[in-house]
């Protein structure tokens, strides 16, 4: 092999890894989604105005 050839076959980050996981970034979704409302949820439950 050719120090061209060993060039060419860069390893992969761990950042290119991460993100070439299906299941990793199905799993990231469903807990930041499910934050984000869950958060937006509860600051609109502290938003509501008392009965009168």
């Amino acid at each position: 092999m050719s120090t061209h050839d060993k060039e060419e076959e860069k390893v992969a980050t761990k950042w290119q890894t991460m993100f070439d996981n299906v299941w990793l970034l199905f799993i990231l979704s469903l807990v930041i989604s499910g934050l984000i409302y869950n958060l937006w949820g509860i600051y609109d439950l502290l938003n509501v105005p008392p009965a009168p």
